[in-house]
This record gives C-alpha cells, structure tokens and sequence, in this order.
C-alpha cells in the first residue's frame, strides 16, 4: 500500500507538473509599430515577425493566429515583457546590455540605426565626438539609446519621450536636431504623422542590430528551444524578399 501511495503521489505530482508548464498557446504575443518587421496598416498586423511566428506556430503543432497578438507602445511592451510571466515581444534587437533581461529566439532579420535629420540642418557628423553638439530625440528603452551613447553622445543630451509622436513634432519645429532610430520604421511614421518624409534623411549611422523573439526570463528553457527549432526550420529568407518585393508599406520619399 505504501509503494502504491508513493507512485499515484508521484504521478499527480508529475501531472501537475506537467500542467504548470506552459506551452506556445499560454504566451502573451506583444509587438509595435516598427516596420518591416512588424506594423499595422489598415488596421491589420503585418510584417515580416508576424508571418515568421505564423510559421513557427504552425511548425510547432499550434492552431493559433496573428489575431492573438497584443499591439503597444515600444516601452509598455518592453516593460511588460522584462517583469510579466509568459509575455514574449518581438521584434527586439539583442544587444549585450538586454542579454540577461530575457530569453532569446532569433534572428527575424537586420536593422540599421541611424540620425534621422531635416535635410535644411546640414548637421555636421563625422565622428563620435560630433554627437555631442546636438539635441538627439531617443524613444525610451529603445536599442538606439543605448548605440547612441556608445557612439560617444551623453544622457544630458538626450531627449526621452516614450512614444515616437513628440520626437517627430520636436523634429518639425526644431527643438531638436535629430533623432536616434531605424531609417525605414522612422520615415514610415514620420510620413503618417503627416510630415514629408523626403524632407529628413540618414545624418549618421549608429550601428547594424539583430531583431529577435525577447521571451520573459521566466520563460522555460525548453519553449524557447521549441522556438528556435522551429525558426531555425522555416524559410524566412523567402519571406523577408516577399516583404521587401511585395509587402513594404507604402513610403514615398526620395533618399540620397
């Protein structure tokens, strides 16, 4: 009786174990506005992460849709996914300041950070200690705060707003001199502020980031493992090119 007592108590143990575990289904999906990873146009989510993580889902066995997926503001997202179980926000960049702050699964693609300037500034950058003489808008916890001041600028001279909106209105009237962020997400949501995108351009290159899928460390080992299998899996090189040939939201500006 004793040796029965002692395995039904290891099974429900087991048992509970098991139901305790979560699984793809039991994560919180959380993105932003940053495309072409992931954006809303036409009040649909879509982007190169969202079909991706369609692609693992599906790879893993799991009947679920982008419809489940929670779209915030950059820093509420990021925030939540550093303190909240079972949250995962993509896409992210990996940098070694974030690497203990979660669980990784990855790379979605590449980014480039840049100084997104007015053209009529003629800001004057040719190195690190250039950056010292300028206002530069950041949106808080985002990758290029953290280039920016690798690149040789100060906190004191950074200008943190926890939404992309006030940096673009300080942009258009001056009281700022640039903006640290992604040249194709900054001159997406520069134009549907509805200023001309044209009118700002690329004054100086931060640095090249990875995006990733940033699980909450909480996150089991083996789930995130489960991810990366399954990313590691699909094809997303076909899907980046759909995106870049097909799918690039709608920006009309003139580079140099």
């Amino acid at each position: 009786m004793a040796l029965t007592y002692v395995i039904v108590s290891l099974t429900a143990v087991s048992s509970l174990a098991v139901e305790d575990t979560p699984s793809a289904k039991d994560l919180t999906y959380i993105t932003h506005q940053f495309p072409l990873f992931n954006f809303q146009e036409d009040n649909r989510i879509q982007g190169i992460s969202i079909d991706l993580l369609e692609l693992v889902w599906n790879r893993m066995g799991e009947s679920l849709n982008r419809s489940v997926i929670e779209f915030l503001p950059w820093t509420e997202g990021y925030q939540r996914t550093l303190n909240k179980k079972n949250t995962v926000l993509f896409a992210t960049a990996r940098l070694p300041e974030r690497e203990q702050l979660f669980k990784w699964a990855g790379p979605i693609g590449s980014d480039m950070k840049v100084l997104l300037a007015k053209k009529d500034k003629d800001l004057s950058i040719s190195g690190p200690a250039d950056l010292k003489n300028y206002r530069i808008g950041v949106v808080k916890d985002d990758s290029a705060v953290q280039l920016v001041l690798n690149n040789g600028a100060r906190m004191e001279d950074l200008v943190v707003e926890n939404t992309s909106k006030p940096i673009i209105e300080m942009l258009q009237n001056d009281s700022i001199d640039a903006w640290a962020y992604s040249e194709t997400a900054g001159r997406w949501l520069i134009r549907n502020s509805g200023a001309n995108a044209s009118d700002y351009r690329a004054a100086y290159v931060l640095g090249k980031i990875e995006a990733y899928y940033a699980f909450n460390k909480e996150t089991p080992d083996s789930l995130v493992q489960s991810f990366q299998q399954a990313l590691d899996y699909r094809s997303w090189v076909k899907v980046t090119e759909n995106h870049r040939q097909n799918q690039m939201p709608k920006i009309h500006f003139c580079s140099k």
